[in-house]
């Protein structure tokens, strides 16, 4: 959950998830569609689909147990080396050593040179030959180096490491953001006979799992409706991973509905029953 996502949105996510799903077991009577729902307002879905493949195949082999062996979990569907270890290390107390961007820019300040994954991981278990817990020593090494060894301006006062850092004290220049891509998009809500259409393969790839509200991009079925009154309902901007999206919305009053395939039509009421994303509750609402 924590992948590409802050640590406050997965803890306001995780009651509503763990009280819906507590356990391995608990997925066997739920649908993907019911664990999509609950995941709703993390984004990044296909992280959800992988998680649910994932425990569907530890409940099948595994007898509802999640795997120790590394090799078990690679083949895990959305888990890699990272992961893996994480979970070693932190679930299971064993030695492994989960390296993330924040631990090898802690140790290669430390010694004032950049190392490859495979280089701090013999330097990890150099230093750790000795220790025991591999719980705490991964979790302090990913709360030191994200809280104390910063990126842009590590807080090298309070560093523990200070009189033998290499880099202590350096400056370090601000990270430049990522380049952000603006692209503008129209939503439309076209709703008759208290329901509203939804279309199940929508040109609007990022939620492409879920059915979408129609986009300026599904030229077909707008087409269709380029006759009918339609008023600006609502314009804001959303961002999604580097696009920064602005999205206008349109209210589209039709008396027919048009019996497609790739079309569904739901009640207002059958909307909360089903998962969305979070960008279309927001312009249902």
């Amino acid at each position: 959950m924590l992948q590409q996502t802050t640590v406050s949105t997965v803890q306001n996510k995780l009651p509503t998830i763990l009280r819906e799903f507590p356990d391995f077991q608990s997925f066997k009577s739920k649908k993907i569609d019911d664990f999509l729902k609950c995941w709703s307002g993390l984004g990044y879905y296909n992280r959800a689909i992988n998680f649910y493949k994932s425990v569907s195949i530890i409940n099948k082999n595994f007898k509802g147990i999640l795997p120790k062996d590394k090799n078990e979990l690679l083949n895990l569907p959305g888990i890699g080396e990272y992961t893996a270890n994480a979970i070693i290390a932190i679930g299971y107390n064993k030695r492994a050593f989960p390296i993330d961007v924040n631990i090898k820019r802690l140790i290669s300040r430390l010694i004032n040179k950049s190392v490859t994954n495979l280089q701090l991981s013999d330097i990890l278990k150099e230093i750790t030959f000795k220790k025991r817990n591999f719980r705490k020593f991964a979790e302090s090494m990913m709360d030191y180096s994200s809280s104390i060894c910063k990126k842009s301006f590590p807080q090298c006062k309070d560093c523990i490491f200070q009189s033998y850092c290499k880099s202590a004290y350096q400056s370090f220049n601000p990270l430049l953001k990522k380049n952000v891509v603006s692209k503008n998009i129209n939503f439309y809500l076209i709703e008759t006979k208290n329901k509203v259409c939804f279309i199940k393969k929508p040109k609007f790839q990022f939620y492409k799992n879920f059915i979408n509200l129609p986009s300026s991009l599904d030229i077909e079925l707008i087409s269709k409706y380029k006759k009918n009154k339609k008023e600006l309902k609502v314009s804001f901007e959303y961002s999604i991973t580097k696009y920064k999206f602005k999205i206008n919305v349109y209210k589209i009053f039709s008396k027919v509905i048009i019996d497609d395939l790739d079309i569904v039509w739901l009640k207002k009421g059958e909307i909360d029953q089903i998962p969305i994303p979070t960008l279309f509750k927001k312009i249902l609402n």
